[in-house]
């Protein structure tokens, strides 16, 4: 059943809500665009052009294993990419660590989506569990954004091992809290990965996008930032 115009999500019902990070907590618009300027301001090894590319070509296969098959996306993309452009696979994880890791944390702050940091608080003072789950390390990008989680897990983590759209990180995050599904919010920036895996894992999702989707699926809501969100937790 599809439906438009549904409404925001009852944040009492939720237990525990899951947020995605990189495009939900963060709008990567904007810090996409610094980091393509430090990328070509910056000299060394790989020259400026190469590095751009390796690193796109990094974020494609990604996309391509976590659609095809999500839980290969470690030593196995890795092994893809060097083969793919004779690097070795030492410089390559480097440079992914160094380019999409590290550097990037400087400018999240300000790209932070509006009403995110009320929402946390709301939800903490409501009793309700908050966790982050992303494709990438969370740890540092939270504090960077000046947020807290109650739990926090990425794809890499031993008892997760999968890229979304795969549930793995619902369900585990179901068997730690004890979280019931019917009383779990998934939060994301994309319907085909975030919104697919609360899907699989049975859980209501709020899209959080700059457009409005024209059709949504029964138990999927949508808001632009967390500012009206906010003020209802």
């Amino acid at each position: 059943m599809s439906r438009v115009g549904a409404p925001m999500p009852d944040l009492g019902h939720y237990g525990l809500v899951v947020f995605d990070l990189d495009g939900t907590l963060y709008r990567q618009g904007p810090v996409r665009r610094r980091m393509l300027g430090e990328l070509l301001m910056t000299g060394g090894q790989p020259g400026r052009l190469t590095r751009l590319n390796l690193l796109r070509r990094f974020r494609q296969l990604r996309e391509e294993v976590a659609l095809g098959d999500p839980r290969g996306f470690g030593d196995a993309l890795f092994a893809r990419l060097a083969a793919e452009t004779g690097q070795n696979e030492v410089s390559l994880r480097a440079l992914v660590i160094e380019w999409m890791e590290r550097r990037p944390l400087r400018y999240l702050a300000r790209a932070r989506v509006a009403g995110v940091a009320a929402l946390f608080d709301g939800l903490r003072a409501a009793g309700t569990t908050i966790a982050v789950w992303s494709d990438y390390p969370v740890i540092d990008k939270l504090a960077a954004l000046s947020l807290t989680a109650d739990h926090c897990l990425w794809a890499g983590d031993p008892h997760v091992g999968a890229l979304k759209p795969d549930p793995a990180g619902l369900l585990h995050l179901m068997a730690r809290t004890g979280a019931e599904r019917d009383r779990m919010l998934m939060v994301g920036d994309r319907l085909s990965h975030d919104g697919a895996a609360a899907g699989a894992a049975g859980v209501d999702f709020l899209l959080r996008a700059a457009r409005r989707p024209p059709i949504l699926a029964a138990r999927q809501y949508h808001v632009s930032d967390f500012t009206a969100l906010a003020e209802l937790a």
